[in-house]
């Protein structure tokens, strides 16, 4: 629990840094963009700290491009 709060208090001292440049500047885009990445990394921070059972991104990865290379097998005739 230590660790997960340790965890979200770096990434909002991380944030409390960077984003008010972002703002001060008027890049709008970016500051969403890293806000987003942000927030991203903190939540796998959470879950890393936590030791969670976590899917894999290979598997939505596999899942994406198996019908891909059925079709392009398909196509080609290996």
């Amino acid at each position: 629990m230590v660790l997960s709060i340790l965890a979200v208090v770096i990434g909002i001292i991380i944030g409390w840094i960077d984003l008010p440049a972002l703002f001060r500047n008027k890049q709008w885009k970016e500051a969403a963009v890293y806000s987003v990445l942000l927030l991203a990394g903190i939540t796998f921070s959470v879950i890393a700290v936590n030791l969670w059972e976590f899917p894999s991104p290979l598997k939505l990865v596999v899942w994406i491009y198996e019908p891909i290379n059925q079709f392009l097998a398909r196509i080609t005739g290996t």
